[in-house]
């Protein structure tokens, strides 16, 4: 493995800020050492250092299998761990073998919490507090997409929404459920959905991953520069159905006045 490249295939994307952690013991602990292991990893690499970088390698996977295996106790564990796994997925999102084994994961932790809650015994214990699954009605992918920074969208080949994450919904200062049909150039102006947007998302209809930046303010004033990437979205019969969006903020100064 070259040292000058990141983690691939197999392996965990470090890059891109610690996963966040607000508790949960054994599970925090080991969210603590997949994020230093993450850290070593990331110097190994700075210094070229080709055996540090196979060593720390090694050690990542089995951290995050440790992590998936635990039983979240309450609600918080439940929310910390899905939120890790979802992260990764995110982290990984140019990897088809990464966004499958860290969805995977994902679904399995909805199959293994969502029929019962976590327990009855946590549910006894945590008086006022239904059951996760008890009136619970939305699905894993708006769960587990409402559960990352970025934000996410998916549009159809007739150029319209299908679905949104709420960190976009709240961009736009509108509803999720706004955005379900609408037109995609009706979230911009026409010049910006003809020169930018639609080439971008013809090509990903095509099959092709697209990734451009560009600089966008919101609501308050504030700018930043947005990475887009467009990934083709895979329907049931393996054929192309539309484009996932992923729009990540990097803040870049002051609030225009």
């Amino acid at each position: 493995m070259s040292t000058s490249n990141q983690s691939t295939n197999n392996k965990v994307h470090c890059k891109g800020g610690a996963i966040k952690k607000n508790g949960g013991c054994m599970l925090s602990k080991l969210i603590d050492d997949f994020e230093r292991a993450c850290d070593d990893l990331l110097g190994a690499v700075r210094r070229g250092n080709e055996a540090a970088v196979n060593q720390i390698d090694a050690e990542i996977q089995p951290l995050v299998h440790s992590i998936f295996r635990q039983h979240a106790r309450n609600r918080e564990e439940m929310t910390l761990q899905l939120d890790f796994f979802a992260r990764l997925a995110v982290r990984n999102c140019e990897d088809d073998e990464g966004v499958r084994r860290y969805t995977g994961m994902m679904k399995a932790l909805f199959e293994r919490y969502l029929p019962s809650g976590v327990s009855q015994d946590v549910a006894e214990t945590e008086a006022g507090q239904p059951a996760l699954s008890e009136g619970y009605d939305a699905s894993l992918h708006e769960m587990l997409l409402d559960s990352v920074p970025e934000r996410v969208a998916v549009v159809g080949l007739d150029y319209r929404y299908l679905y949104t994450n709420q960190q976009n919904a709240d961009f736009h200062l509108k509803r999720c459920s706004d955005f379900i049909g609408k037109p995609l150039v009706d979230m911009m102006t026409p010049e910006l959905y003809h020169s930018r947007a639609k080439p971008r998302l013809d090509q990903c209809f095509a099959g092709a991953r697209v990734h451009y930046n560009y600089e966008a303010t919101d609501s308050a004033g504030r700018r930043y520069e947005v990475r887009c990437r467009m990934t083709p979205f895979i329907g049931p019969n393996k054929t192309i159905v539309g484009a996932v969006i992923v729009l990540t903020m990097q803040p870049m100064f002051a609030p225009v006045a």
